[in-house]
């Protein structure tokens, strides 16, 4: 959350924002920005199966390594980053991630869980049609909470990216949705005796085909408002990935307006640039439509957003290292346009309150292009 009493300070900075700037102006408005682990390792897909910087170790160690030569401070690993072949969990590295932390002044703000890149879960995690695979899925997820707790975060965002189909008439998708109800109550009830608040992320399709069973935000707001109101208190939010709003061509801060005025907890925000209906290109944010993400950004403040900026991008042919630093230099630079034009909150409501589209374009105008 951006304190309105700090607006003022906004004619300290003037110009583009670069080197030590950068960390002043998030220090000067309590800004958070982090990065996933994944972000800085290496990178593979179907025509580069090898790797695209082959040598390059991916291991947690050495991407905390590379957060912090990029200037990083907050960072969300993934528990499958923990996990062996057989899914049990190596302690000892969760120990040696939580004392490299420490050591080199980083900071966990979440625990992402994500293991559908392990074969045995190929066909689902929560909604796997094998009961014992199932119910080894759940156990993975509440093992989690101890993952998280051992790290000191308090969020935990699940993405389950091998539930749902890529065919109609597949599956039976009433039962797969109590499958995941049944699943997420059980996580979160557990989660709440922790303290530790639950995400879902939303996501139309990869690696399904057809559908995840989590395909938009609107289906996890409505998923997390049931389980909320079935405990009787507000533990599963969900997270917004910028880039899967566009998949499916939603205007991404109408899903942060949407997500506050339903009541449920924005946990977490997943940052990088993408296109309408495509993949989920996950590119470096800000290379996209600059419009869009000034939109989305001003929706996170008015919405008094309280979380890290957490950036979730795939630079395939880059130094990962580098495509980091660039990153965290655009969003601070487009948050800062952003902080303009939210510092004339009222005057700008005003104007967009007499639905003239000229004259909001034309006050938008000097904001946008950074004239101001």
């Amino acid at each position: 959350m951006v304190r309105k009493d700090l607006l003022k300070k906004l004619d300290d900075f003037k110009g583009y924002l670069e080197g030590e700037e950068i960390d002043r102006f998030l220090n000067t408005f309590e800004i958070k920005f982090g990065s996933g682990t994944w972000v800085v390792g290496d990178f593979s897909d179907r025509f580069m199966v090898r790797g695209y910087n082959p040598g390059l170790s991916s291991d947690i160690i050495s991407r905390l390594e590379r957060i912090k030569r990029a200037g990083v401070k907050y960072f969300s690993p993934v528990l499958a980053e923990f996990l062996r072949s057989d899914l049990s969990i190596d302690w000892g590295l969760v120990d040696s991630v939580v004392r490299f932390a420490r050591e080199n002044n980083l900071v966990p703000v979440a625990l992402g869980v994500d293991i559908s890149g392990f074969p045995q879960m190929k066909m689902g995690s929560l909604t796997n049609p094998d009961p014992s695979l199932r119910r080894r899925a759940l156990e993975i997820h509440l093992e989690a909470l101890e993952v998280a707790t051992k790290l000191g975060v308090d969020v935990v965002t699940i993405w389950p990216g091998q539930d749902g189909w890529d065919y109609s008439l597949e599956i039976n998708y009433g039962k797969r949705l109590s499958m995941l109800f049944d699943g997420l109550r059980e996580i979160c009830d557990k989660a709440s005796a922790k303290n530790i608040r639950v995400g879902i992320e939303a996501k139309p399709k990869e690696p399904k085909e057809g559908n995840m069973i989590i395909p938009t935000s609107q289906t996890s707001i409505a998923l997390a408002k049931k389980i909320n109101d079935s405990l009787g208190k507000d533990v599963l939010g969900i997270i917004i990935d910028y880039g899967h709003e566009l998949m499916y061509a939603v205007e991404p801060a109408y899903s942060v307006y949407l997500t506050y005025f339903m009541d449920v907890p924005l946990v977490s925000i997943h940052l990088n640039a993408s296109k309408y209906h495509s993949n989920d290109e996950d590119r470096i944010i800000g290379t996209s439509d600059l419009w869009q993400l000034i939109d989305f950004l001003y929706a996170t403040i008015d919405t008094d957003y309280k979380e890290t900026y957490i950036l979730d991008q795939f630079p395939y042919r880059m130094d990962p290292v580098e495509a980091l630093r660039i990153s965290k230099e655009f969003f601070a630079n487009i948050m800062k346009r952003t902080l303009l034009l939210y510092s004339v909150k009222d005057e700008f409501e005003k104007i967009r309150d007499s639905g003239d589209q000229v004259k909001i374009l034309s006050f938008l105008k000097k904001y946008v292009f950074g004239q101001i």
